[in-house]
């Protein structure tokens, strides 16, 4: 299988590391980029801080060669898994959990790197700096 790569994203700056390294992965392995950020619910709309930032990211992402791609789903860890075998996604590159969600019921995160064991996955660290 040709390796794809993709990076899930949040909104909120951090998240430029995590195209950063996707990018970075993409061209050593001369793979394809995805850029997927799932949006809980059916709109982004009703906070217009967060569209902006979300425009920012993509605009990034698409600058250094991404393919970008946006949903809204109630279902976001199912849509994500979807997202990764429809689109024969070999390697993920995503950011840690926040440390506050960690001693709750399973977070996307727990459910992506729980049920993805077939693909490579590289989490990232929070930044706490910013």
């Amino acid at each position: 299988m040709n390796p794809r790569i993709l990076v899930g994203i949040t909104i909120q700056e951090n998240s430029r590391r995590l195209i950063d390294e996707g990018v970075r992965l993409s061209k050593s392995l001369n793979a394809p980029l995805h850029i997927l950020h799932i949006r809980k619910g059916e709109t982004i709309f009703d906070d217009p801080e967060s569209s902006l930032l979300l425009e920012d990211l993509f605009a990034y992402g698409g600058e250094l060669g991404g393919e970008l791609h946006f949903l809204c789903s109630e279902h976001v860890s199912k849509t994500f898994l979807d997202f990764v075998k429809d689109n024969d996604i070999t390697h993920l590159v995503i950011g840690e959990s926040p440390s506050h969600l960690t001693n709750k019921v399973p977070s996307v995160y727990d459910k992506l790197t729980n049920q993805l064991t077939d693909i490579e996955i590289t989490v990232l660290q929070r930044d706490t700096e910013n």
